[in-house]
């Protein structure tokens, strides 16, 4: 695989690293972190081995934070006006709000939603375990390959990916509010992240000004060593 398919996979989890720029976060180093030998995880995913980081990754990729709003966009991006409107009417206040909020983002996020956040999410959590030795580089990128898959299935441009991240960061900051429908809203409606979507626009180094997002990923072969996980 040459440099340019690394580079990509690596930048899969793009906004991860523009958050945390500031703690010397490499958008193209096999360790997010270059100057470390070792994250610490625990604390805040209970993740202390190689079995911990990989149950966690095989599960979020596809039913993390995004599978809840998924289905609203699905809809949205199927339904006329009016079939929106009538399938709007008929959910609950709760719900609602969170139609609202798909109706508002999908313009910048389109059909993909907020699955990035979990993709670079994940990517992040990779990447932390290659510098702990939880896995091989070889073993993440193929998992970067495959979240690769479904990330150009489902988004058009870096810019998308990126948006549908940022508003994930923003539903999840939500996710403790279920009984202040107003407070909800409100927090629903107000800008989040816009520092980090800036750095990922500006920075010369990060994917969205260096990579296409289309670029052709050499479809790697799974490693052995992860032939006992039921995924892929």
């Amino acid at each position: 695989m040459n440099q340019d398919c690394v580079d990509w996979l690596y930048g899969l989890s793009a906004p991860m690293v523009a958050l945390n720029k500031r703690y010397g976060a490499s958008y193209t180093s096999p360790s997010f972190f270059p100057d470390r030998t070792f994250v610490d995880m625990e604390d805040d995913w209970g993740i202390d081995s190689r079995q911990a980081l990989l149950n966690c990754v095989f599960n979020m990729v596809d039913d993390g934070h995004a599978p809840i709003l998924s289905r609203y966009y699905s809809v949205y991006s199927r339904f006329s006006e009016s079939e929106w409107r009538d399938y709007c009417q008929a959910q609950d206040d709760y719900q609602k709000v969170f139609l609202a909020f798909v109706e508002q983002t999908f313009c910048v996020c389109g059909y993909g939603g907020i699955r990035s956040w979990d993709y670079a999410r994940m990517g992040y959590l990779l990447r932390n375990g290659t510098t702990n030795k939880y896995i091989s580089e070889e073993e993440a990128l193929w998992i970067f390959s495959r979240i690769a898959t479904r990330s150009q299935y489902f988004y058009r441009s870096w810019h998308h990916y990126c948006a549908g991240w940022a508003i994930g960061f923003q539903y999840w900051e939500t996710l403790n509010n279920k009984e202040d429908l107003e407070a909800l809203r409100c927090e629903l409606t107000r800008a989040s992240q816009t520092h980090t979507m800036k750095i990922l626009i500006s920075d010369k180094d990060s994917p969205c000004n260096r990579l296409p997002w289309y670029t052709e990923i050499d479809e790697l072969e799974k490693p052995e060593s992860l032939a006992e996980y039921d995924w892929s």
